[in-house]
């Protein structure tokens, strides 16, 4: 892990979504409308099981410069920490 990584998984989220059983488009929409609402530097995690969503997240914080953490998973769920900035 990189120190910036590093700092993402040690931040405390300020919100969570479990979108657990939500498939696309709620699972990007619903984490952008979150996102749109917190603070620069704030930390917001998402929980899912929907796959697709494993890559689509990242797509999105890529278009708008957030940073984040997708957690390596052994189960059909998974996180991804996102940091607005």
């Amino acid at each position: 892990m990189t120190d910036a990584t590093t700092s993402l998984a040690e931040t405390p989220p300020v919100r969570s979504l479990d979108l657990r059983g939500e498939t696309c488009p709620t699972t990007s929409d619903e984490t952008l409308k979150a996102l749109e609402q917190m603070a620069a530097g704030e930390v917001l995690e998402v929980v899912s099981d929907y796959y697709p969503a494993r890559s689509t997240i990242p797509y999105h914080c890529d278009k708008r410069g957030y940073r984040y953490l997708l957690g390596d998973s052994q189960s059909n769920v998974w996180r991804v920490l996102i940091q607005k900035s």
